[in-house]
């Protein structure tokens, strides 16, 4: 920062759940078939089938009414598609559990 008053990049972010959740509800390794939904409030609003023999990927359902409180229904789709390829090449059939291990 300089002495003639130019404004500071200084500053937080605060990051606060949303309620908005994404699961795994399967992987098919042998398949390549990734099914994964997001929800809120116990509602499945979004549920995305990818299938990395076909490189093909389903929607079903929409997410506009999460509209503020999550991302769009693109991002979730390059983030399944993305999870997808990481499971099936790491021979990951339970993703809950994988991700358990870290935590």
């Amino acid at each position: 920062m300089t002495m003639n008053n130019d404004k500071s990049n200084i500053g937080y972010t605060l990051f606060k759940p949303t309620g908005v959740k994404h699961e795994y509800l399967s992987v098919d390794l042998q398949n390549k078939l990734v099914t994964a939904t997001v929800s809120y409030n116990d509602r499945v609003y979004l549920t995305v089938f990818v299938n990395l023999k076909t490189d093909t990927v389903t929607v079903d359902g929409s997410i506009e009414e999460l509209q503020g409180i999550s991302m769009d229904k693109e991002s979730y789709i390059k983030m399944f598609r993305r999870e997808a390829e990481f499971f099936v090449a790491n021979n990951i059939s339970n993703p809950k559990k994988y991700y358990e291990q870290y935590k």
